[in-house]
Order: C-alpha cells, then sequence, then structure tokens
C-alpha cells in the first residue's frame, strides 16, 4: 500500500500527472495545487543542483536552453540518491543525445570535464606515496609493480580543444576568445590539488598521448611493464622515468603493489583487470 503511493506519488512528481491527488489532503490549496508546488520544489532543487555541477555548459548554451534541456533530464532521469552531489552523472550522455544539442558536438565533452572536476572535488582523499615501499621491492620485480592513482583524479580525451572552450567560460577570463576547431583534440588530467594557501580546488592539465595513455592503463590497473610499453608505443621517446617520479611526487600515484603470486592474468587481458 505505501509503496504504491510512493511511486504514484514519484510519477505524479515527474510526469505531472494528478493521479496521485486523490491521496493528498486539500486545505486553502486544492490537492492538484499543492502537488503542483511540491514538483516546482523538486524541479528547482535539481536544476539548481545541474547549475552548480555544470556552470560552463549554462554559459555555452544560455539559461533558456539549459532550464529546457534540465527539466527534460529530470523526467527521463530522476535522482535516485539523497545526495544532489550524485545528481548528474548521466547528463553529458543524455546531452550528446539531446535532438536540440545536435549542432553543439563538442558539449557532452564539455559536461564530461564539468562532472569529472565535480567528482574530483568530492572524491576521497589518499595518503602520500610512500617511497620507502618501493625501494624495498627488488628491481627485478618492478616490470610487475601495480601503482595506484589518486581517487580525486580522472582522465579525459576528447577529439576537439576541450581545454580552451573550459577557459574561455570561466568567470573572469580576459584573453582570446576563438576557437580553433582545427585543433587536434586533447588529453586531459582532472586532479584535486591544495593550493599555496590551503585552500582545496581541483586543476585541469594537458598530458601527451603518451602520459595520458601511460596513467590510463595505471588506472586499470596494468602492470608498469604493459603500461609502459602502451606509452612508448605512441612516442618512443617517452620519458618514463621522470614522468613517473613526477606523478609520485605531484600525488598523482599514491600506491604500489606486485602482481599476487601464483595469480596469472585472462589472457585477453593484457595484465590488467
Amino acid at each position: 500500500m505505501l509503496r504504491d503511493l510512493q511511486h504514484s506519488f514519484s510519477d505524479a512528481i515527474f510526469s505531472s500527472g494528478d493521479a496521485a491527488a486523490t491521496s493528498i489532503v486539500s486545505g486553502k490549496l486544492s490537492a492538484a495545487g499543492r502537488l503542483a508546488i511540491y514538483r516546482h520544489n523538486v524541479f528547482a532543487n535539481l536544476r539548481g543542483a545541474l547549475r552548480e555541477i555544470f556552470p560552463v555548459i549554462e554559459r555555452i548554451v544560455g539559461a533558456a536552453f539549459f532550464q529546457h534541456a534540465a527539466d527534460q533530464f529530470i523526467r527521463d532521469t530522476p535522482s535516485t540518491s539523497g545526495d544532489l552531489n550524485q545528481f548528474g552523472r548521466e547528463w553529458p550522455a543524455f546531452l550528446a543525445a539531446y535532438p536540440h544539442a545536435q549542432e553543439l558536438p563538442y558539449l557532452a565533452d564539455v559536461a564530461r570535464l564539468e562532472w569529472a572536476w565535480h567528482e574530483c572535488f568530492h572524491a576521497a582523499d589518499a595518503p602520500m606515496f610512500d617511497i620507502n615501499r618501493l625501494a624495498a621491492i627488488d628491481a627485478a620485480d618492478h616490470g610487475a609493480l601495480i601503482f595506484t592513482l589518486h581517487p580525486a583524479l580522472r582522465l579525459l580525451s576528447s577529439d576537439y580543444p576541450l581545454m580552451h572552450i573550459w577557459r574561455i567560460n570561466q568567470p573572469g577570463y580576459v584573453g582570446e576568445m576563438i576557437v580553433d576547431w582545427d585543433q587536434a583534440g586533447e588529453h586531459l588530467l582532472v586532479r584535486r590539488d591544495t593550493g599555496a594557501d590551503g585552500a582545496i580546488g581541483v586543476v585541469i592539465e594537458s598530458l601527451s598521448p603518451a602520459g595520458w595513455r601511460f596513467l590510463d592503463a595505471l588506472k586499470d590497473r596494468c602492470a608498469l611493464e604493459i603500461a609502459a610499453a602502451d606509452a612508448l608505443a605512441i612516442d618512443e621517446n617517452f620519458d618514463l622515468q621522470n614522468f613517473l617520479i613526477s606523478s609520485v611526487q605531484s600525488g598523482i600515484v599514491t600506491d604500489v603493489e606486485t602482481e599476487k603470486p601464483g595469480v596469472e592474468s585472462p589472457p585477453d587481458s593484457n595484465g590488467c583487470e
């Protein structure tokens, strides 16, 4: 009985129906009127959450377009969590398929970047890399090492000049506004960072294709020798040693372990999970 009532109420909120109104006590306002107020508040809260997470998208398309798209997204993908920080994960995929956004093919990638920024800001923390653990591992076993990346880190690749699109849509930006659409795509690292003043923020960095592939392989828990081979296949001059040292020092890499003895990777896994 309660479950059916809850489903009926939820359907009424997101489908604009009023079937649930028969279960709402009327007063100075009709049951349908009370339901409409609740619906308005739900949509306003969810729309506000999307605006907080995706300000660049709203700046690109304008407030009216954003609200129309957000309302459709809210109907198609109702929130399933009491934490508004979790709402919006499917927004990039929604924009990729949204009929009114097809003339802006880069829009979904911008949304992916904003969601990555949001996830990095709210992700768990991790201790700095303990260099003593690496020193204790025999050099002969280094190829089998599996490095762990910081949980507040995301990797994105795009066919569009995503970094410049992001920058020109930041508050207070002063500089070249023209986007060179012939520019090659980008490989980006998004990670949380603590500034000199102790303030926590998120930084976006461009990576070389080889550096991006190396970290992407580590993210998939590939062994070091496999990740290195992937990167060197892209750029034979890739400076693996310095890149790995820099990743450790900046907190990108936070831990290391060896493959468990006696456990073989599936033949098609390339040594990765």
